[in-house]
């Protein structure tokens, strides 16, 4: 991986939707509905800005399908997703869409757009820190983004987010 590759923020989601590309994680269909499309909303920013300046990546690489309570989210596939992720991690800026994924990596104990540091995994070689904070899914029925105050946090987060990763792409440049 370059070093400009290593200092772009990484954002991580579950699964690709029913109509969403696996091969471009998290940018929006066609429709402009769905959760990729909430966040470049909130984000205040178009999709290939995105695409550019964020590292994205699904857990589970397509879409596995429907549950009777949303998309399928089977254990043993979020398993292998996460332990190919990892080691991607190690002294990045991450950040993950959904309770799920951050369940999924364990961080779900951090508040909503709150930012820790840890290290993932269990290599004793790698000990790098990652920065890493997690945001409700926006797909607009998280309750979460229902309450004013959380959504004000919510939308701010992001928006800062989306100026962070912007300004690192642009020293990435210049280097």
């Amino acid at each position: 991986m370059s070093e400009s590759q290593d200092q772009r923020v990484m954002i991580v989601g579950a699964a690709p939707g029913r109509d969403s590309d696996p091969t471009r994680p998290l940018v929006p269909t066609q429709s402009g509905q769905g959760a990729a499309a909430s966040l470049l909303r909130l984000m205040q920013i178009d999709p290939c800005s995105f695409e550019v300046i964020f590292d994205r990546h699904y857990i589970i690489p397509l879409h596995a399908g429907r549950s009777r309570n949303g998309d399928r989210f089977p254990k043993a596939m979020v398993l292998a997703g996460v332990a190919r992720l990892i080691p991607l991690f190690r002294g990045r800026t991450v950040v993950l869409i959904g309770k799920k994924t951050a369940s999924a990596f364990g961080i779900s104990h951090l508040a909503p757009c709150t930012w820790g540091q840890q290290i993932l995994g269990s290599s004793s070689e790698d000990n790098r820190m990652t920065t890493i904070a997690w945001v409700p899914n926006p797909c607009g029925i998280n309750p979460w983004w229902n309450h004013p105050t959380n959504k004000q946090a919510g939308e701010a987060f992001l928006v800062a987010l989306g100026q962070h990763a912007f300004d690192l792409s642009l020293r990435g440049l210049a280097a």
